[in-house]
């Protein structure tokens, strides 16, 4: 195990020398004039594990669904969570999960890995361009378009949804510079039965008819924002916002920043915990794959940023989604924006 994280740092600089002369497929002019029936198979390879980083991957299968109506599309990505956020999603055809952990499965990852670069496609591109074995899957993968990023062209956005999108653009429309800028949102195309059970949830929690406002305290490494603040803000939300519940939803290390004073709600299921959100009034938390859950809700959702991240990179967007830098923003200033905002 300590042999394996020492040899990290060495395995990424010998992958990222290896994957720096990858280039798209010379034959790119040519995406734009093929008719959209003759793609038939795409496959999308974002090789990581991350909740977040396999969430923003949505927009651009719906894109690819709007492009490409009669297409299937194939996913590589690591872990097995793919197969439950894309669950409703009819033209996710195939999800190839690669194990976390290569080195202790080696022998599922070959075979998994043979399976991809046995398949043929007609396009395949970069759910993120800087991904060194995102970019090795890319360059093995049979298919006859390859876009692993834009080229010399400037990008329009570099969040991290938006990305693959612009680039898949730029070869798909002729080249052209004033390609839309418009973006779907994350969406995990919750079912009714599936919202109604997230309403019951909250009416189990809170008998009156009050706002929800929604907290999650949790974060990985340096994103999560410490006890001291999540317990002055939280105080400040209550004296400010006398009249509302707040639920705190908890990670799956069953933790709390606030010491678990509110109602709190756990649950493992990530499409129950997106449909209990949707039932709530407003959502904050720190930048964490829970955000960019209640990013995919119709909920108002604030993105709390440290500065651990970059918010132009990862911050919730869509309408009433926002990212807060509260190195710049003080609590005051913060619930002023909150109340500015009429959400509850």
């Amino acid at each position: 195990m300590q042999l394996f994280k020492k040899l990290n740092p060495l395995k990424r600089k010998l992958f990222k020398s290896l994957t720096a002369s990858f280039k798209n497929s010379k034959n790119l002019k040519e995406l734009s004039s093929i008719s959209p029936n003759k793609v038939t198979r795409i496959l999308i390879v974002r090789p990581n594990h991350r909740l977040g980083n396999q969430l923003l991957l949505s927009p651009l299968i719906q894109i690819l669904n709007l492009e490409f109506p009669h297409a299937k599309v194939d996913l590589v990505v690591n872990g097995g969570i793919s197969d439950i956020l894309y669950a409703n999603y009819p033209n996710v055809n195939y999800i190839y999960n690669l194990p976390k952990k290569p080195f202790k499965n080696f022998g599922n990852y070959i075979g998994v890995s043979y399976k991809i670069i046995s398949t043929k496609y007609t396009l395949a591109i970069a759910g993120e361009a800087k991904s060194n074995s995102g970019k090795i899957f890319l360059k093995l993968s049979r298919s006859k378009f390859k876009i692993f990023n834009n080229g010399e062209y400037p990008i329009q956005s570099i969040h991290m949804a938006h990305k693959p999108i612009d680039n898949l653009r730029f070869f798909l429309h002729k080249n052209q510079l004033n390609i839309s800028k418009a973006y779907p949102k994350i969406d995990l195309k919750l079912t009714d039965k599936e919202i109604n059970k997230g309403r019951q949830i909250i009416l189990s929690y809170f008998k009156n008819n009050l706002p929800v406002i929604a907290i999650f305290t949790n974060a990985t490494g340096d994103k999560k924002l410490p006890e001291v603040w999540w317990n002055n803000f939280t105080a400040l939300l209550e004296k400010t916002f006398p009249n509302t519940n707040i639920l705190e939803i908890l990670p799956k290390e069953n933790t709390s920043q606030v010491n678990f004073k509110y109602s709190h709600f756990y649950s493992k299921d990530l499409r129950e915990i997106t449909a209990v959100i949707e039932n709530c009034n407003l959502y904050l938390s720190a930048d964490c794959g829970i955000m960019h859950l209640a990013s995919a809700t119709n909920t108002p959702t604030v993105g709390l940023f440290n500065g651990a991240t970059n918010p132009k990179i990862y911050a919730p967007y869509g309408e009433n989604k926002f990212a807060i830098d509260i190195n710049k923003f003080s609590n005051n200033k913060l619930i002023k924006h909150i109340a500015d905002k009429q959400w509850l």
